[in-house]
């Protein structure tokens, strides 16, 4: 097979909406080919669900816009890597039921009243916003003495 021009493949959100442009260009390739490659993209682009209303809300906005996809600010965060290399990000989390936070999977920091502090990836953080009992989730930062 003689490639003439490659697949240029992009994947983003615009307004709450995925949009997928392929270009295949002349690949000299077979119609189920081009047609698997647009399945897996699809796959792919999809695997990062929507938020509902209600979890956007729930939200700050430099969280927002990192589950969006969208540019932030590394020092918006306060981001560490965990063992197995997934990033992790300190968030502050308003619930007055801990019990189903940790039932969720998600590795509690400390609990006062309806504050909860936690280490959490992406995929954990979208798990936090759809229990019931979450009102708010907010980014931490790291406090030094003056």
């Amino acid at each position: 097979m003689q490639v003439k021009s490659g697949l240029q493949a992009v994947c983003s959100r615009q307004n709450d909406r995925m949009i997928i442009n392929a270009r295949f260009g002349d690949l000299g390739v077979r119609p189920w080919t081009i047609i698997a490659t647009l399945f897996l993209m699809l796959v792919g682009c999809s695997s990062t669900t929507e938020l509902t209303e209600a979890e956007r809300q729930k939200l700050d906005p430099p969280l927002l816009m990192l589950l969006r996809g969208e540019a932030v600010a590394e020092s918006d965060f306060d981001a560490s890597l965990r063992k197995d290399g997934t990033r992790e990000y300190a968030v502050i989390i308003r619930s007055k039921n801990a019990d189903e936070v940790k039932s969720a999977g998600i590795q509690v920091g400390s609990v006062f009243s309806d504050v909860i502090t936690a280490r959490v990836t992406i995929a954990e953080l979208r798990r936090i916003l759809s229990l019931s009992s979450v009102r708010a989730v907010q980014t931490s930062s790291k406090n030094y003495p003056h």
